[in-house]
């Protein structure tokens, strides 16, 4: 969100609201006047407006008065595009005042608006508040969470006749995504359709753009549905659009289109890491140039820097002296080898003190000095890496900045800071920890430690552990990453003690990724078998648990029967050798070490 004191204080309703020809302004009815035209007055406008969002684009406030809530709706876009949109009646307001006459007229669920106002250089609208309610991504989560599937399943319904219907009156929108839902709370089999700018209407709508506006809907809550609760969402839309064609010849022609979605809408978003918005921004230190983070979209577990708001003068204070970061009290370091140098500190960014690992990459080989030349360093490859992955719900630590100094093309130094995801106060009277994968597992399931659970719950938890991790790896592999060095000490399980939350797998060091355009099955079998040789190092991990992992990378949606045997006897083989070449290089090693001692 912009924060910037004084756009807030040149944006705010009463100043717009004061600055407005009333003549010019367009009510919804008589009644829509009476209530929103005492507003207009310099004398009797409101200052009780209160920010609910902010973009580039438009912001959003809202006022209680003594009928309800009113939302006021600013468009502050300066571009000459959206100016020649006013200016020919076609700007963002007047958009959603006409398309809510439209469908609200034809049994639509939408909120109303009561005022616009649009010329060349402002538009606002004023609408009726839809309260008390939630986004339906929000809700959603809350009912899962939950295990409210009743209610989940009366809101798919609900949601299905809504698209259905709005596209039986030839209305699509263009940016259908369950934020922009409501769930009333008074009457969830109701929801309400908002940002009504965004919509557009057509003559007929073709069975092709009608897949394609619910491959957006598809796209966004992929990975919080099953398969049969899609199925039941088309089968009730296509009954509501009176829609011709097979159920299943629409899941056919959604799927895909939902897929080619998703990727557009990932580029989008990688796009923004190296560019200045309000979650990115590029920093210069001196010699030292690089990204560092504003805010973050994405909820880390455990991640205390994810519901924070820096300012890039925040960072150059924190970051002026680059190389004092790796000195002084309260520094302890954490790795000193041939490859990197890591140390953990704290970082203090305004009022907000983090923990945080800061890690200086070295070069073991010559070649990689000329293969730096030509492309960014590791520090910026594993930032852009990390917020790649939480663009697409895949938890690692937070990258917090990634700077490099170079001279012309040579890179001579580069760093890297990532959040240190730490254990910490639940919340609900349980202690959250963050621990390494065979640490978490030693610790929670093994038999003989103080803090072992019960065995009911231990066989839950190793169960959801287990699982979780092969449902990650295969989300890695299906979003086209690899990871060469895919182990116990890169893994971290956060868990805030509750038996209702599951524990969730964190990635850190990234170094070992890369983002490929296909994974190949050689690629895949290598994370398997670097996974699955971490568990043999872990005695509290069963045979049949490391057998659950593998189930849980191979199952996918629609399956029945998983054929693991082939893939089982092959992952042993693989698993096997890289044991045995470990034992062999530890050997040497030993050997080397032996021959060095005086």
């Amino acid at each position: 969100m912009n924060t910037d004191p004084e756009n807030q204080a040149t944006d705010r309703p009463e100043k717009v609201l004061a600055a407005t020809d009333i003549d010019s302004v367009r009510f919804a009815d008589e009644d829509a006047r009476r209530r929103t035209e005492p507003l207009l007055t310099p004398e009797q406008a409101p200052s009780a407006w209160r920010l609910v969002k902010r973009n580039a684009s438009r912001s959003v406030w809202r006022h209680a008065d003594g009928e309800g809530v009113l939302y006021f709706k600013h468009f502050h876009n300066p571009s000459l595009a959206h100016r020649l949109k006013r200016l020919l009646g076609r700007g963002g307001g007047i958009r959603e005042m006409r398309y809510s006459r439209y469908l609200s007229r034809r049994g639509v669920p939408v909120p109303q608006i009561l005022a616009v106002y649009s010329s060349g250089s402002a538009e606002w609208l004023i609408s009726e508040g839809i309260e008390p309610a939630q986004p339906a991504d929000e809700w959603h989560a809350e009912r899962l969470a939950a295990g409210d599937h009743a209610a989940i399943r009366q809101a798919t319904v609900a949601l299905a006749r809504l698209i259905g219907k709005m596209h039986a009156q030839g209305v699509i929108h263009r940016d259908l995504h369950c934020g922009n839902v409501l769930i009333p709370e008074d009457s969830p089999d109701r929801p309400v359709l908002m940002d009504l700018h965004r919509m557009s209407r057509r003559r007929r709508i073709s069975r092709h753009s009608r897949a394609a506006n619910l491959a957006q809907l598809f796209s966004d809550r992929r990975l919080w549905t099953t398969r049969t609760q899609r199925l039941r969402f088309l089968k009730h839309y296509l009954q509501a659009a009176a829609a011709e064609g097979t159920l299943v010849g629409w899941v056919r022609l959604v799927e895909p289109l939902a897929r080619r979605h998703s990727r557009r809408l990932n580029a989008k978003r990688e796009r923004r890491i190296f560019s200045s918005n309000r979650y990115f921004a590029p920093l210069r230190v001196g010699r030292w140039r690089g990204h560092v983070v504003l805010a973050s979209k994405r909820r880390v577990p455990g991640s205390q820097a994810a519901g924070s708001v820096f300012t890039s003068q925040q960072w150059q204070q924190a970051l002026a002296d680059i190389d004092g970061l790796f000195t002084g009290p309260g520094v302890e370091v954490i790795k000193d080898s041939r490859s990197s140098f890591v140390v953990r500190r704290k970082l203090r960014l305004g009022e907000t003190e983090l923990d945080v690992y800061i890690k200086r990459p070295r070069r073991k080989h010559g070649r990689r000095w000329l293969a730096d030349v030509f492309r960014n360093s590791r520090p910026l490859r594993a930032f852009y890496l990390g917020h790649a992955l939480l663009a697409r719900h895949l938890h690692t630590a937070l990258p917090l900045a990634a700077l490099e100094k170079r001279a012309g093309r040579l890179l001579l130094d580069s760093v890297l800071i990532t959040e240190a995801v730490t254990a910490g106060d639940a919340g609900n009277g349980a202690k959250s920890a963050s621990l390494h994968l065979n640490r978490f597992l030693n610790r929670y399931l093994g038999d003989g430690d103080d803090e072992a659970l019960p065995a009911r719950q231990r066989n839950r938890l190793a169960q959801q552990v287990l699982w979780q991790l092969g449902r990650l790896l295969r989300r890695l592999h299906e979003e086209g990453f690899a990871h060469r060095d895919l182990k116990a000490s890169n893994l971290l399980v956060h868990w805030n003690g509750s038996p209702g939350h599951p524990p969730a797998a964190i990635l850190v060091d990234l170094d070992g990724a890369r983002q490929v355009r296909r994974v190949s099955a050689r690629q895949e079998f290598r994370g398997l078998m670097r996974l699955n040789v971490s568990l043999l190092e872990c005695p509290a991990v069963t045979h049949a648990g490391r057998l659950r992992m593998l189930i849980g990378y191979l199952r996918r949606p629609g399956m029945t029967r998983v054929p693991f045997k082939p893939y089982w006897r092959q992952l042993q083989n693989w698993s096997n050798r890289k044991i045995r070449r470990q034992i062999a290089s530890r050997q040497r090693r030993q050997k080397a070490r032996r021959r060095t001692q005086p």
